[in-house]
């Protein structure tokens, strides 16, 4: 095997190396006809034979260097934080609090985040009322969840240090007047579920009107609640907060030593540098609005509906900036966040009605899993079947009794959201929800093959009856028969949430090359950062990807402001 010194000699890859041997055996078996060909390869044919999979896509390869002569104004400073969601400004209070001098760009003229699970691990918040986890065995459910691809000293940091994060940002809302909710272990836990669960949802905030008068309309309070209170506290900590800033380029001067600078676009079109003595710190979001990513890192996002939450400013630009320096992505693909919010009729609404485990079919009118398990797990069986990738939900008029006893898996214990009839009704006469006296008129209003409906429906009923899924294993209180009319139906597709993969980082937030050297004065965090999830999102674990955002952000604005 070829040393790294001997691979950066010869050029040659292990991977190309490999495909040359296979190339040379294919020469030897055909008894020497490839050497009577003398014309020399083109050099996209030689590419080709490479692999195609070692040509870069756009979005990798680096843009020319901004000219000194377009920057306007040269800013001297100690941190950049690239992102003004969860991570960054969380990133950002650590930092200044620690008394570094901290610049925060954000490309939105606003904070852009959602985010009100708060995850921890046994913060005081949870142990107050008793709710206390095994670090050892959280450590273990995040690592087999990801197929043990990702650093286990990564996901750690989040174990250890999540109850100390959520303790500040408790800290931080309760100074300025934030109450909040607490969720006790029984409110999450599903008893007899398919899947374990863990109550590692913290809290839910409550913020005081100001804060609601103080951020955009339509945000959902407890976020507006949280971008509050971190914008309020970077202010206190001296943070200079520029929106409509985008951050377009990294400056790594010899391309291979530290990462003293980064460039950003003012509203104008002008440009400032930012020389940052002490480290850049990316926290811009994901890459769900950038269709190229999306194809390279998460193939299977081509049968989902659209993006929710996903902010039309989420283009991979963190990303990006840090492959153009040299970082290291997660091999692909990425792990995606799939929702079943979807609605076919009305994309993007989210009721709880349709979302309880009730009997699932396919287009074809065929069942096909086990409807209580955690919502990416149902996207994922619905994106392997026919059609357009879709599925429908179909109970009966028992509803109102039958659904507040179901508990859904890996879902907080909402046992009166959204079960009110008059909603149903409401969406009824829109045509989300479809009615019907009988089956029959049930499956023609679902454009559905009425015989492989019906008889799916009688197989499903023949199940509720006995109490046992014989099936497909569904937990027994979930069993409920369709036989009492009217009868309804709801067409959900997927649609991606967010994506999780990112730039490969060590355990203290320091972003790595392909070679898992640091580059010095990198960090990474939020949906930036890398070495966390992989294969599936652990929904198991409420408010798991934003417990990370805030509690990496925390640490590398620490870890910055002191290891520079």
């Amino acid at each position: 095997m070829m040393s790294s010194e001997e691979k950066s000699q010869t050029g040659i890859s292990r991977r190309a190396f490999f495909k040359g041997s296979a190339l040379a055996a294919v020469g030897i078996a055909a008894g020497g006809l490839l050497a009577g060909c003398s014309k020399k390869a083109s050099a996209p044919e030689a590419e080709k034979a490479a692999g195609a999979e070692d040509v870069k896509a756009k979005f990798e390869i680096p843009p020319a260097p901004i000219s000194d002569k377009d920057i306007k104004e040269t800013v001297s400073t100690d941190i950049v934080v690239v992102g003004a969601g969860f991570a960054g400004l969380s990133a950002a209070v650590s930092a200044g609090q620690a008394g570094a001098k901290v610049v925060l760009l954000e490309k939105n003229p606003n904070p852009g985040f959602r985010g009100y699970d708060y995850a921890a691990i046994n913060s005081k918040v949870q142990k107050s009322v008793g709710n206390e986890l095994d670090p050892v065995k959280i450590t273990r459910e995040l690592m087999r969840y990801g197929g043990y691809r990702g650093d286990q000293r990564v996901v750690s940091l989040f174990v250890k240090h999540s109850g100390e994060a959520n303790d500040w940002l408790v800290d931080m809302a309760t100074e300025l007047g934030c109450t909040y909710d607490v969720w006790k272990a029984e409110d999450m836990m599903t008893p007899d579920a398919t899947l374990d669960t863990y109550p590692t949802m913290s809290f839910v905030l409550k913020p005081p009107a100001e804060a609601l008068n103080a951020m955009p309309k339509g945000t959902l309070p407890p976020t507006a609640g949280m971008a509050w209170v971190l914008v309020t506290q970077a202010k206190k900590a001296g943070v200079d907060i520029r929106f409509k800033t985008p951050a377009v380029q990294m400056i790594r001067p010899d391309g291979k030593g530290r990462v003293t600078g980064i460039i950003a676009k003012n509203e104008d079109g002008t440009y400032t540098k930012y020389n940052a003595s002490k480290g850049i710190i990316l926290c811009a979001g994901d890459y769900g609005n950038e269709p190229e990513m999306l194809k390279k890192y998460i193939p299977s996002s081509k049968n989902i509906q659209g993006i929710a939450y996903t902010g039309k400013g989420n283009t991979g630009d963190g990303h990006k900036m840090g492959l153009w320096v040299g970082a290291a992505m997660d091999e692909a693909p990425h792990a995606p966040m799939y929702f079943d919010i979807g609605m076919v009729e009305e994309p993007g609404l989210a009721d709880s009605v349709m979302r309880q485990p009730w009997l699932g079919v396919n287009e074809r009118g065929e069942r096909y899993a086990n409807e209580d398990v955690p919502y990416s797990y149902i996207s994922n069986a619905v994106l392997k079947e026919p059609g357009s990738h879709t599925r429908w939900t179909v109970w009966d008029s028992k509803w109102t009794e039958e659904a507040p006893k179901f508990r859904m898996t890996a879902c907080k214990s909402l046992k009166s959201l959204f079960h009110d009839p008059k909603r149903v009704q409401a969406l009824i006469e829109k045509g989300v929800i479809k009615s019907a006296n009988s089956i029959e008129e049930l499956a023609q209003k679902m454009n559905m093959p009425p015989d492989t409906f019906k008889g799916t429906v009688a197989r499903y009923n023949e199940l509720s009856k006995k109490g046992v899924d014989e099936d497909f294993y569904k937990r027994s209180v979930c069993m409920t028969t369709i036989d009492k009319p009217p009868f309804y139906a709801a067409h959900l597709a997927t649609v991606l949430l967010v994506t999780l993969g990112g730039l490969q980082i060590n355990d203290k937030l320091q972003v790595v090359d392909n070679e898992k050297n640091v580059i010095p004065g990198l960090y990474a965090a939020g949906n930036n950062s890398g070495s966390y999830f992989s294969v599936d999102y652990p929904v198991t674990m409420p408010g798991n990807s934003h417990g990370r955002a805030y509690t990496f952000g925390y640490l590398a604005g620490r870890n910055a402001a002191k290891l520079g």
